[in-house]
């Protein structure tokens, strides 16, 4: 789960992730989206866990945009809203 104060920014998280990885598809960056989607299809699970798995969620979210700086969005978004 995400504690409950987190839930809507982890879904304007989301959000962000999927838009990004729709430009990635877009430039024809395939090696790129594969890896953007592994971890966007884990997110959505984090989130149905009994337990808390907020630090997890924001774990996964920043390796993206370590990996590619303009995921930092879905960092801003997740730490910017509660």
């Amino acid at each position: 789960m995400i504690t409950a104060k987190k839930e809507r920014a982890a879904l304007s998280a989301l959000n962000a992730v999927l838009v990004l990885a729709r430009s990635l598809a877009h430039e024809g960056r395939t090696a790129d989206l594969v890896v953007v989607l592994d971890i966007a299809e884990y997110l959505p699970m984090l989130m149905l866990q009994p337990d808390d798995r907020t630090t997890e969620f924001r774990d996964q979210l920043l390796d993206l945009a370590q990996r590619y700086p303009p995921f930092g969005l879905a960092v801003e978004r997740f730490d910017g809203e509660s």
